[in-house]
C-alpha cells in the first residue's frame, strides 16, 4: 500500500478546523518545522490540522506531530499520555493508530511524535536535557504499560512495535510564541540567505496567516492532491515566498553600491573602498557581528521621528554630517570608510522598508 493509499484511509477530525475563532498558538510550532525542513533541500507539504495537529508529507515518507501545552511547570508523565479522554481515546492512542493501515497492518516507516514544553517522566527518569526520546528506549516497564494500553484501546490483535515514535521536548513558548519565531525567522534568513529580512515581524504575521488560513478550511477533501493544497503549505510556496524577502534586502544593497558608483566617480579610490567596505560589512552583519549591529542602530536612530529633522535635506550631507559625529568615537578596529559605508547601507535599506520603524 502506497504512502498516499495509507493517508486517504486515516481518520481525520475537521472540529479544530471548524473553530475557526479559536487557532492554537501551538499549531505555530509548524513554522518553526517547516523552517528546519527547508534547510534539508527535500520536497515536503506540512499539513495542518487535518487527521493530525501537524503532517509532513514527502515523496515516500509520512510524519505525524501532536502538540500539547502543559501550562504547569511539572512534567509529562505517561499515565497522562494514556489516560482516556471524554471520548475514550488517549493522547498517544489518537496518534498511533495513524501508522495503522485499512486492514490493522502496522507501518514501521512512518514516524509519529508527541511535542510538548513540558519533559517527558517515564515513571523512573525525567528527560530534562533530551529533545527528542525515542519511546521504545524509555524504561521497560512504561514501555511495556504503552504497549498493553495501545492494545487494548486501538483492539489490536498483538501489541505495538513502538518504532520511529518520538516524544519531543520543544522550547518554544507555545502559549506565545510570536517572538521566538520572528527570532527563528530573522536567524534562518541570515543563515539561508546571508541577509537580512524584509520587516521580519511582517513576515511572521504573513506566515501566520498562511498556516491560519489552511488550518481553517473545513471542506472535507476526497483527493490527496486536494488536502495538500487546501490543508497544506509546500516548499515551493515556501521557496517563492521567502525569495521575495530575500530580493528585496538585495536589492537594499545594489542601491547602496549603485550610490557609490555615481556620487564618488570622480575619486576611483574613495569608490574602491567604499565599496568594499559595504561587501565587508554585509559580510559580518550577517553573521551577527554585535558592534556592528550596534553601530547600526545607532546610525538607524538618526532617521527617527525626532531626529530626522535636525537632517540635511541631501544624502551626501546627510552622510558626512552623521559620519563626523560617529567616527570619532568609532571602535578602532571600524574604519572610516566603513562607517560611511554603513551609513549608506542603513539609507537604502530604509528607503526599501527593510526595517521597521
Amino acid at each position: 500500500m502506497s504512502i498516499t493509499e495509507h493517508y486517504m484511509n486515516l481518520p481525520f477530525d475537521l472540529s479544530g478546523s471548524r473553530a475557526k475563532n479559536r487557532f492554537r498558538n501551538e499549531l505555530l510550532w509548524g513554522l518553526k518545522k517547516m523552517l528546519e525542513l527547508y534547510k534539508e533541500s527535500d520536497d515536503f507539504t506540512m499539513v495542518f490540522d487535518y487527521s493530525c495537529d501537524i503532517e509532513v508529507h514527502k515523496k515516500d515518507d509520512l510524519e505525524f506531530y501532536q502538540l500539547k501545552t502543559q501550562n504547569s511547570p511539572s512534567s509529562y508523565t505517561i499515565d497522562k499520555i494514556l489516560k482516556p479522554g471524554k471520548t475514550g481515546d488517549s493522547i498517544f492512542g489518537k496518534l498511533y493508530i495513524l501508522k495503522y493501515d485499512s486492514r490493522k497492518k502496522e507501518k514501521d516507516d512512518i514516524k509519529i511524535s508527541l511535542v510538548c514544553n513540558a519533559p517527558l517522566n517515564d515513571g523512573k527518569k525525567t528527560f530534562n536535557d533530551i529533545e527528542v526520546v525515542n519511546m521504545a528506549t524509555i524504561d521497560s516497564k512504561a514501555v511495556n504499560k504503552i504497549k498493553e494500553k495501545m492494545k487494548n484501546e486501538l483492539k489490536l490483535t498483538k501489541e505495538i512495535n513502538l518504532k520511529n515514535s518520538h516524544y519531543e521536548k520543544t522550547s518554544m513558548d507555545l502559549i506565545y510564541p510570536e517572538k521566538n519565531l520572528i527570532g527563528e525567522i530573522v536567524l534562518f534568513f541570515e543563515d539561508t540567505f546571508k541577509s537580512e529580512p524584509k520587516k521580519a515581524n511582517m513576515l511572521f504575521k504573513m506566515l501566520k496567516g498562511e498556516i491560519e488560513r489552511k488550518a481553517s478550511f473545513e471542506l472535507t477533501e476526497n483527493n490527496y492532491e486536494s488536502i495538500l493544497e487546501k490543508k497544506g503549505v509546500s516548499r515551493t510556496y515556501l521557496d517563492v515566498f521567502l525569495h521575495n524577502y530575500k530580493d528585496t534586502a538585495d536589492i537594499a544593497i545594489e542601491k547602496a553600491k549603485k550610490f557609490v558608483e555615481d556620487h564618488y566617480k570622480d575619486d576611483f579610490r574613495v569608490k574602491l573602498s567604499l565599496l568594499r567596505a559595504i561587501s565587508h560589512m554585509m559580510s559580518q552583519l550577517s553573521r551577527n557581528n554585535m558592534q556592528l549591529t550596534l553601530l547600526e542602530e545607532e546610525i538607524k536612530n538618526y532617521f527617527s521621528e525626532e531626529n530626522i529633522v535636525n537632517l540635511p535635506k541631501k544624502e551626501v550631507e546627510i552622510i558626512e554630517q552623521i559620519c563626523k559625529e560617529m567616527i570619532p568615537d568609532k571602535p578602532i578596529e571600524v574604519s572610516n570608510s566603513e562607517i560611511k559605508a554603513l551609513v549608506i547601507i542603513v539609507m537604502k535599506k530604509l528607503e526599501e522598508e527593510v526595517y521597521e520603524i
